[in-house]
């Protein structure tokens, strides 16, 4: 065999001591020594060594990262087509298990999405309209119903119904409930204009306010101002500290008033009426200016859908009429149209998710479906279904857990969709919008 001699340059004489040149190389044999090579043997007493953990995981990953399942050098960075860049799960996982130097990650909990309603209470009398707010969910978990001329009390905890009002005039009847933030007052709009305000504990009237020109059809409240929409197309915000004295009267809409929202940090208020459009309000301007903020054409149809992220407060969602039928996501910030998803049927009411990104829509004409959907996508997770007419109406409970649907079928169905808030993890606060598993039964 030929053996080459050494080349004649023993120093780098003329060439860089950090790069040296190829013209001090001898390549001939550099080759040949690199072919001659062999790594060494092991001694006899490492042969029969017992392997640690640490021995047995660094074993396994050059076995299944440097050789293919054919015992081929694996090649990295490969297409995704290519069969040699599928990993196999039970591996990862046995690396998991075995593997000493890598941490556990928790494991996200797998949420049921329930599909059927957990309760069924019957509804007779309840107004069929799309101007009409007629079931609210208080904090002390009690359900407040209109139906026909009647007003009542359901308690969640102890099953129980309770007469608050009755009214003896077909022509005046209760046609708009919202509960006060503690959930001890109770303000009952009416079709002649009147607004009664009740304390529920008591089940006594503690005050009437008499500012609209026709039936009161939209309630929500801000602290002590409780704000009214009429059929006159009037906002007016009322204080009750002062037996309802008049705050400010917004000219907000050409149409009756569908829908009515404070925003969760009570800055901003939303209305919708028959004319189409969709204002949004400053609580900050109300008392100097009448002007809205920013007013939304892009539906089509009358807007009663409203409802505000709890966890973005400047983000509302609309939802538009039978020959709309589309969920809008609007950034009130600037104004902008975020998302847009056509549902192709009514939107009657939204329901947002409290503890995870997700808003639930109410829906008519067709189906009558009740559909949880992604946000900010959104896309449709599952739909709910047992109502055999329109659903009018969503409230949901204080924990956030369990959402009531009102439909004009005279029925009340109790949906525990959005599940119970998720218990923080003991290494810190976990995100409450962290992605989850989701099995649907």
């Amino acid at each position: 065999m030929y053996t080459p001699t050494r080349s004649k340059y023993n120093s780098p004489v003329g060439g860089d001591r950090f790069i040296p040149t190829r013209s001090l190389m001898d390549m001939d044999f550099a080759r040949s020594a690199f072919s001659n090579w062999t790594p060494a043997k092991k001694p006899k007493e490492e042969e029969h060594f017992n392997p640690t953990p640490k021995d047995e995981y660094r074993r396994k990953i050059e076995e299944h990262f440097n050789v293919d399942s054919e015992g081929k050098p694996r090649r990295m960075l490969v297409f995704r087509t290519s069969s040699a860049c599928k990993r196999k799960l039970s591996f990862i996982d046995e690396l998991q298990v075995e593997s000493p130097t890598t941490p556990t990650k928790p494991v996200n909990p797998v949420r049921h999405v329930t599909t059927h309603s957990d309760l069924i209470l019957d509804a007779p009398n309840l107004r069929d309209s799309d101007c009409l707010k007629l079931m609210d969910w208080g904090r002390e978990n009690i359900l407040a119903i209109a139906l026909g001329l009647s007003v009542y009390l359901y308690s969640i905890d102890s099953r129980k119904t309770e007469l608050l009002l009755e009214s003896d005039n077909y022509d005046d009847y209760p046609s708009s409930l919202a509960w006060s933030h503690d959930g001890r007052t109770l303000a009952v709009g009416f079709s002649t204009s009147r607004i009664e305000v009740w304390d529920a504990v008591r089940v006594q009237l503690v005050g009437v306010v008499e500012a609209h020109g026709g039936r009161v059809g939209s309630l929500c409240w801000n602290g002590h101002i409780l704000s009214s929409g009429g059929s006159d197309g009037l906002i007016i915000n009322h204080d009750v500290r002062s037996n309802g004295r008049m705050v400010s009267r917004l000219r907000a809409h050409s149409g009756e008033l569908c829908g009515l929202r404070w925003s969760e940090d009570n800055v901003r208020l939303a209305s919708g009426a028959n004319d189409c459009l969709v204002n949004v309000w400053d609580q900050r301007c109300m008392q100097q200016c009448s002007k809205y903020l920013y007013q939304f054409r892009d539906h089509t149809a009358p807007v009663r859908a409203l409802a505000w992220c709890p966890f973005k407060s400047h983000t509302l969602a609309t939802g538009g009429g039978p020959s709309d039928g589309s969920i809008k996501i609007w950034n009130t910030s600037n104004g902008n149209c975020v998302t847009t998803a056509d549902t192709g049927s009514q939107v009657c009411a939204l329901e947002w998710n409290k503890h995870k990104k997700e808003i639930l829509s109410a829906h008519g004409s067709g189906e009558n479906l009740i559909t949880l959907r992604s946000y900010p996508s959104l896309r449709k997770i599952v739909d709910l279904r047992g109502h055999k007419a329109r659903v009018l109406h969503f409230s949901q409970s204080p924990d956030g857990s369990t959402v009531a649907s009102a439909s004009a079928d005279e029925t009340i169905r109790f949906w525990k969709v959005f599940g119970l808030p998720p218990c923080p993890s003991k290494g810190g606060d976990e995100s409450i919008f962290s992605l989850k598993r989701m099995h649907i039964r």
